[in-house]
């Protein structure tokens, strides 16, 4: 089964209750109405503190609450009385690390005991054993158990385990079957055979009586028995007709056994691929676990995964990882170029220069030697070492970036993984990110700048966000209807060339959800691929889950204030960031730039409308409004993108 986290309410009013989560969560804990775990104990604070669930993992940050949070006993945070909760939230919190059993109290009275269950592996494969659906909030762990299997000795065992137990069984069950049917087929063949020889006794004799009439008429034949005779011989004529319809019949009952042994030939046929393809699958999990020689140092290794071509040392040298990824990965990526030219296959890509780095990974500019082509390569560390299951899943949500095809969406031509780090190759977009654009230009973008940016994205974003898109990983499909980012932000937009007005294209769609889904961010941090904090409306925060476009909308906004301004929507100089984003209010963006035109700005404060719904939530709406708000100076000089 999957690893959960249980919370107990073991002192307080609400005693005896559980909260289980299967799944990553952000839980904000307090008396107000609106967080996560509402406990109505007087001495807990509004918003008393946050936890970070990632099962098994569990971490705890305290606002500032009055009456304090106490770990095990031990208070690790709190505010003295003479200082007000405004003034606490400014402050830093720490985070702590939860454990199985540790208790943690909210202010005087209540008190939350902590329950980690770690996930179940397979005796027999080493996979983890998949439990049943998840658990939402607030919910008691249900009474019915989640379907599990166990191998001869009572371990558990996965169900593709089970399956070749249960295949085997079957096997031989279909062979017993098999030799029953022969049997009774031959024994039916020989009564058959019986009759039809009885039969062609009947038939002879019949014909030896009706010869001894008919010589006995031709002797008789000046006798008054002449009619007699006559009469014997129709009765003879009549047999033999018997007989033959007799033959028929017979006929007809081994053409319909000769039909049904056919049919079960077909079926046994069908059977035997279906077999065969199971065989296959076994074999290609045995060749998993063979050895392989390291193509970074030559030394043997038995890797963990097939994608695994580097031994464990090599893997933690970014270098020889890129290195592999170009070998072993990239060798038969096709690229679809441009209209003018034919197909091209990369058959020699090499790296050209590192283009940027952060925590998570890094970005190289790669160049194909035949044609000169250059191209984007991203490479990703997950925080998470990633099992064949989460890196499956990883791709599956990563791939769906891949099938998007729209001028204003970054190009994708090939996503993977190679010894744990994944991989995207994809168009190189000579203008950098919007971020490092608006650094160069002093910390914001001129009006007609930034208008005609924005307006290019919010097409992008609305195509994805209803394109049908179907991917395959392995022998699994997704598919789906429109596809959110959840991480749109001004680092996310790429600008294709350095000119005034260039084309803008929206980068890393579907990767924020494919790092949660697979569980491959153990935290959140700002500016981590859960997303960054200051550009996510207040329902995101809440639920990292909430993945309607609307969102993605909102902070288009958001980048576009963060365009015109320099600055975020909230303020959160000197607060905590989680807290501000979740309860704070947006600055209007004509207090930070009164130059911006009052229609205009109408529009993006609607935008960035959070309660009791977010203001506006299509792109194509959002850019309607924008447009008839703009002045003719301004449509003027974007007019190449309304």
């Amino acid at each position: 089964m999957p690893s959960k986290v249980i919370l107990k309410v073991t002192k307080g009013e609400l005693s005896g209750k559980e909260f289980t989560y299967s799944e990553k969560e952000q839980l904000f804990i307090g008396r107000q109405e609106d967080c996560a775990i509402v406990l109505p104990d007087k001495s807990v604070s509004r918003y008393h503190c946050m936890l970070e669930v990632t099962p098994p993992y569990v971490t705890v940050r305290d606002f500032g609450s009055l009456n304090g949070t106490f770990l095990n006993g031990e208070k690790i945070g709190g505010r003295e009385r003479s200082i007000s909760a405004e003034d606490a939230q400014k402050e830093y919190h720490e985070e702590f690390d939860l454990h199985d059993g540790n208790t943690l109290g909210l202010g005087k009275h209540c008190e939350l005991t902590l329950r980690t269950i770690a996930a179940i592996y397979c005796a027999d494969c080493g996979e983890e054993v998949l439990g049943a659906d998840e658990v939402g909030n607030g919910e008691t762990t249900p009474d019915d158990a989640p379907q599990t299997y166990v191998n001869d000795k009572g371990e558990p065992i996965c169900e593709a385990c089970y399956s070749r137990r249960e295949a085997k069984k079957q096997d031989d069950a279909l062979a017993a079957v098999e030799k029953e049917r022969i049997e009774n087929a031959r024994i039916e063949q020989a009564r058959l055979e019986e009759e039809r020889l009885e039969g062609e006794k009947k038939r002879k004799d019949a014909e030896a009586v009706a010869e001894a009439l008919a010589k006995k008429l031709k002797a008789a034949a000046d006798r008054a028995a002449k009619e007699e005779a006559e009469r014997e011989h129709m009765k003879a004529v009549a047999a033999a007709a018997a007989l033959k319809k007799a033959e028929e019949e017979l006929q007809c009952k081994q053409d319909e056994q000769r039909k049904s042994e056919e049919e079960q030939r077909m079926r046994a046929a069908e059977e035997n691929e279906r077999r065969e393809a199971e065989r296959k699958h076994l074999e290609e999990m045995k060749n998993q676990q063979a050895e392989k020689r390291c193509i970074g140092c030559g030394m043997q290794f038995t890797p963990k995964t097939p994608d695994r071509n580097l031994c464990p040392k090599c893997a933690g040298d970014r270098e020889k990882v890129l290195e592999a990824i170009l070998k072993q990965k990239l060798g038969t990526a096709i690229v679809q170029p441009e209209k003018d030219r034919t197909p091209a296959s990369l058959k020699s890509l090499r790296k050209v220069k590192r283009l940027g780095a952060g925590g998570m990974g890094e970005v190289w500019l790669v160049q194909e030697e035949k044609t000169g082509e250059k191209f984007a390569l991203k490479t990703m560390l997950p925080q998470v070492a990633a099992d064949k299951k989460s890196k499956d899943s990883f791709l599956r949500e990563a791939l769906l970036g891949e099938a998007l095809d729209h001028k204003n969406v970054i190009k994708v031509y090939k996503t993977g993984c190679e010894s744990g780090v994944f991989f995207i190759l994809m168009e190189l977009c000579e203008g950098g990110s919007v971020d490092k654009y608006m650094q160069r230009c002093g910390g914001r973008l001129p009006l007609d700048v930034a208008t005609y940016i924005i307006l290019q994205v919010l097409d992008g974003l609305e195509y994805a966000h209803h394109a049908d898109v179907s991917v395959k990983c392995g022998w699994r499909a997704k598919s789906a209807t429109g596809v959110v980012h959840r991480d749109f932000k001004p680092g996310n937009i790429f600008l294709a060339d350095g000119n005034k007005y260039p084309i803008a294209k929206v980068a890393d769609f579907g990767l924020a959800k494919a790092f949660e889904t697979a569980g491959l961010s153990k935290h959140t941090r700002t500016g981590t691929a859960a997303g960054t904090p200051v550009f996510q409306p207040r329902q995101q925060i809440a639920n990292y889950k909430y993945s309607k476009p609307e969102v993605d909308v909102w902070a288009a906004a958001a980048s576009y204030y963060n365009m015109l301004t320099g600055n975020i929507p909230k303020d959160i100089h000197g607060k905590d960031v989680w807290l501000e984003m979740f309860t704070g209010e947006v600055v209007p963006i004509r207090r930070r730039n009164p130059q911006v035109p009052e229609k205009l700005a109408a529009v993006i404060d609607q935008a960035l409308v959070e309660k009791p719904e977010i203001g506006i939530k299509t792109a194509a709406e959002l850019k309607r409004q924008m447009i008839a708000a703009l002045p003719d100076d301004i449509k003027q000089m974007v007019r190449g993108v309304l």
